[in-house]
């Protein structure tokens, strides 16, 4: 398992009074989940995936999947989004906010009707 770092509690709105821990962590079991399903763009995604996290440009909350954002940076060409399942419930399975996935993600397909735009504190 990689601990990732720690969640900005402002860059997450309502969310940031649900989470029990701020902690991000990516297991092994995802890492290898992302290496097979996006291996061309696995180095990018792995060198990138902490400043994504730590630091958003962008977050988005998945309308289909509890507890679930997208944390998107701007990439050179597209932008790399990283869904995290957040813990909200205490998990003792899983106690920390665990990245699920992360791929390559264009402009068009981040305005789409499944996101909500998060709106983060100041």
């Amino acid at each position: 398992m990689q601990f990732i770092g720690k969640l900005d509690r402002s860059k997450i709105g309502e969310y940031s009074q649900k989470i029990v821990t701020e902690d991000v962590v990516l297991t092994n079991e995802r890492k290898v989940h992302i290496f097979q399903d996006h291996g061309n763009d696995f180095k990018l995604i792995i060198d990138n995936i902490d400043r994504v996290v730590l630091n958003p440009n962008e977050v988005l909350e998945d309308l289909k999947n509890r507890d679930t954002v997208y944390f998107i940076n701007k990439l050179e060409k597209n932008n790399l989004n990283v869904v995290v399942r957040l813990n909200t419930t205490n998990s003792k399975e899983h106690p920390q906010n665990s990245i699920m996935t992360a791929w390559i993600i264009r402009d068009k397909n981040l305005n789409k009707p499944q996101f909500k735009k998060i709106k983060q504190q100041k």
